[in-house]
């Protein structure tokens, strides 16, 4: 990850290519950065947690809800391009002035310490049970390596190892099926053990959770920087 901070930071010659990855991002990169964005930690130990209890099967819905959102504002990615802007608040600054761009500054900034140290939070628990590290240790070495990476190569940077981490979460939770299935005795045994509303697609969830997902991903992915950010980035596309 830092030799990919390194690679990358010697792409930026501008604030632009910093903070835009020079607005000339590729499909496979720009995919992989919208994927791995939301499969973090929330997704990849939350949500087996979720999984595990009253949601059981119909989990899965806190992904396909958010692609269900990635669908909606891919109709409305030209828009945010031709917005021709570098923030959200930059945004709010030049359609509603100083006093807008500093509120919604704020308000963005806020919920991003939160979903920061959730994912610290999540990549030091990972690396304490790899390792047998110290807690703490790991905490403060995740931070360090993301600080570190993320600061020399800019959205290149991010959109490079997100490419990289999502793909391993990927293909580390097929390799790890077969083997959480041994230890839990065999599929046929781990749905012995489910209640019914646990195989269900979408009872344990149920549908009012579902539906509110849905708004809430379309609605938080229209300003929230670390989506639009990426749409901020793209290229023309013809919609």
């Amino acid at each position: 990850m830092l030799f990919i901070g390194v690679y990358s930071s010697k792409k930026i010659s501008n604030s632009n290519d910093f903070a835009l990855a020079g607005r000339n991002l590729g499909p496979v990169l720009l995919a992989g950065t919208l994927a791995a964005t939301n499969i973090g930690g929330g997704t990849s130990l939350g949500l087996a947690e979720q999984a595990f209890g009253k949601w059981g099967l119909s989990a899965v819905w806190y992904v396909i809800t958010a692609s269900i959102a990635y669908l909606v504002l891919a109709f409305l990615a030209q828009r945010f391009r031709n917005a021709m802007v570098t923030t959200v608040s930059e945004y709010f600054y030049n359609r509603y002035g100083k006093a807008n761009a500093l509120v919604t500054s704020i308000i963005m900034g806020l919920p991003m310490i939160g979903i920061t140290a959730a994912q610290i939070i999540a990549s030091a628990s990972i690396l304490t049970v790899m390792t047998g590290w110290n807690y703490k240790l790991s905490v403060v070495i995740v931070t360090i390596v993301v600080t570190a990476y993320s600061s020399m190569g800019g959205l290149w940077g991010v959109a490079f190892t997100d490419l990289i981490q999502g793909s391993l979460v990927f293909i580390g939770s097929l390799v790890a099926i077969p083997f959480a299935l041994n230890y839990a005795g065999g599929f046929e045994h781990v749905l012995a053990n489910l209640e019914p509303a646990q195989k269900s697609f979408t009872a344990g969830m149920g549908w009012p959770t579902i539906i509110s997902l849905t708004i809430m991903y379309i609605a938080s992915y229209s300003v929230g920087p670390e989506i639009s950010q990426r749409f901020f980035m793209l290229e023309i596309l013809n919609l």
